[in-house]
């Protein structure tokens, strides 16, 4: 029964410790020149060579990337569907009556200053589609379930 606990504990412990990832330097820097009024900044996650935390910033849930050179790639803030601009809110209502919203987010990075993803639900069917503050379309991918 020891040994058995013993090896469990080992075992967790060694995944919790290959789990980790070293975030760089650059990259802390460049997120609080960025965002220095920033709480509860936590990283998340590594993906080819783009760090990702998530933080609070003027009480909204927000999470940014940066590069290992501390460069800012993007950002994105949860907002509710009453934030969107009325021309993205005229959009969705003539593009996607029929879609439920499940989500919206408040986009930015250094090529597009703005932009609102929004993810639409209709019975097996998800959309994902990024918005102009004009309500053009941007983006979009197409998901069934």
């Amino acid at each position: 029964m020891k040994a058995s606990f013993l090896l469990l504990s080992l075992i967790l412990f060694s995944g919790a410790l290959f789990g980790q990832f070293k975030v760089p330097e650059a990259s802390k820097k460049g997120f609080s020149d960025k965002f220095p009024k920033a709480e509860e900044a936590k990283w998340k996650s590594a993906k080819e060579g783009v760090y990702s935390v998530a933080f609070k910033q003027d009480g909204q849930k927000t999470t940014a990337d940066f590069d290992s050179k501390g460069n800012w790639v993007q950002s994105e803030i949860k907002i509710d569907k009453e934030g969107l601009p009325a021309a993205v809110s005229q959009a969705i209502a003539s593009q996607y009556a029929d879609f439920e919203i499940d989500w919206v987010k408040k986009l930015s990075s250094p090529d597009i200053p703005v932009a609102y993803r929004v993810a639409l639900d209709q019975e097996g069917y998800t959309v994902r589609v990024n918005f102009s503050p004009e309500g053009k379309v941007l983006e979009k991918e197409e998901e069934r379930d």
